[in-house]
């Protein structure tokens, strides 16, 4: 049994690995990289927010997104105005052409994961769900929740931003 788990384990491994490969094939041509989709999401739903605010709703720390936002802000798919009541803060606001990248990048992921479950009837999706919901409830059954999952990757970033594709 223990044989059947890791090859479980390392075959969910493999399709994340997969699937963040086929998303990053698909969104690189928009110029947006791992990572900024989300930001993009969340600046359209949620409207003008501080880098503070993004990184809270997102799990990770200020610097760990800054050099994303550098790239974004260049790309003019964010733009950044001073707080009216604290200058040190800036107000991050998505684009227009923010938004139609969003758009297009939003198609290209929806069409990834279509193409992940091409061969599932949806019976078998909701089934999956449930099972990988099931998973993460096992994992957090002592009393880890997400909040504490985001505080403890934010403690052992640094706030270096490891990842040079953010």
């Amino acid at each position: 049994m223990d044989n059947l788990y890791r090859e479980t384990v390392h075959k969910m491994c493999k399709v994340s690995l997969l699937h963040r490969y086929r998303i990053s094939v698909a969104i690189s041509s928009l110029r947006i990289y791992r990572g900024q989709p989300e930001i993009l999401e969340y600046l359209s739903k949620h409207g003008d927010c501080s880098q503070k605010e993004l990184a809270d709703s997102l799990g990770v720390s200020p610097a760990s997104i800054a050099t994303s936002l550098k790239r974004m802000s260049k790309e003019e798919f964010i733009e950044r105005t001073p707080d009216e009541n604290d200058r040190r803060i800036n107000r991050l606001k998505i684009t227009q052409k923010g938004e139609s990248t969003r758009l297009e990048g939003r198609k290209r992921c929806d069409a990834v994961d279509k193409i992940m479950f091409s061969d599932f009837s949806d019976d078998e999706i909701a089934l999956f769900s449930d099972m990988l919901s099931r998973i993460a409830d096992n994992l957090s059954a002592d009393g880890i929740s997400e909040k504490d999952i985001i505080e403890y990757i934010k403690k052992t970033d640094n706030g270096n931003g490891d990842d040079k594709n953010a």
